[in-house]
């Protein structure tokens, strides 16, 4: 009997510790987000028609200005993506993580063609945001494992989704 609470102990013990190393937080400050938008005209509406919309799977939309005084979107803006994966909407922090880290300063993040986000001054890569992973891939975000802000993304009507801390 107690081998076995023992080994159960020990157990329990090495899964708590691999989890607690395997969770990073990002060092952007969540900032209380209550955003909404229409999907199927927000592209059209940030000036971004030359890219895969929002409604399409895979689609994005880079919100990066303020609309109004009274809406806080996040340290440098939002990044909305659908999943090509499934029907699924991921919001993401525009600001650089690693560049956020090391100088406080947020440098905004862009897209590129294989559907990651990039950091145009560190070169950080953010690849698994079609899957919803804020993880970085490439670049020195990935070397100090610093992962995006990850905000809840959710459809609350047919074509409003809603974007909250």
């Amino acid at each position: 009997m107690r081998k076995t609470l023992f080994t159960w102990l020990l157990t329990m013990l090495f899964l708590a510790s691999c989890t607690e190393a395997e969770t990073f937080e990002s060092p952007v400050p969540a900032f209380r987000i209550n955003y909404t938008c229409n999907i199927s005209t927000i592209n059209a509406a940030m000036q971004q028609t030359d890219v895969p919309h929002l409604d399409c799977q895979p689609g994005y939309v880079l919100i990066n200005k303020h609309l109004n005084q009274s809406e806080v979107i996040g340290v440098a803006g939002l990044l909305l993506f659908h999943s090509a994966f499934e029907d699924q909407y991921y919001a993401f922090d525009l600001a650089c993580p690693y560049c956020y880290q090391h100088g406080k300063k947020a440098e905004e993040l862009s897209m590129n063609d294989a559907m990651s986000a990039v950091c145009n001054v560190c070169k950080s890569e953010f690849g698994g945001i079609q899957y919803g992973s804020p993880a970085p891939t490439a670049g020195p975000a990935n070397q100090e494992n610093t992962p995006l802000r990850h905000y809840r993304a959710k459809m609350v009507s047919y074509n409003t989704l809603l974007v909250t801390e």
